[in-house]
């Protein structure tokens, strides 16, 4: 495992940004704590008790922002790391809880929006 992995938890992927319309493919469906860190594919996310982790290929990354809210969850005023990405045609938004830092949070989403740019 890299050493920059954050704990964390994932919220869940939404369907076109409504949190109602849940994506349940490649093992995006199911919600829970874990360790989240980049690569040279893109950004993982590995929930425990799972057998591997989640992947969002840089490629297919449009954006990164922050919000309090994903996928019908509250973060109680935290920042939710909210990555915007196409796969299989539809647009989905994974949501993350890394840090309660805002800063760093915004500082992580401007990253993952250049690098998914830079990459795509």
């Amino acid at each position: 495992m890299p050493v920059d992995e954050k704990k964390g938890n994932y919220f869940g992927t939404e369907i076109d940004r409504k949190w109602w319309k849940r994506y349940r493919k490649d093992g995006l469906f199911a919600r829970g704590n874990g360790k989240f860190w980049m690569d040279e594919e893109g950004i993982r996310f590995h929930r425990l008790l799972t057998r591997s982790p989640l992947l969002i290929r840089w490629e297919e990354i449009s954006g990164a922002t922050l919000g309090k809210w994903h996928a019908g969850r509250w973060a109680a005023g935290r920042p939710v790391l909210k990555v915007d990405f196409v796969r299989g045609g539809r647009n989905l938004c994974a949501g993350f809880h890394l840090s309660a830092d805002w800063l760093q949070m915004q500082r992580l989403a401007d990253d993952l929006t250049t690098k998914g740019r830079t990459q795509g």
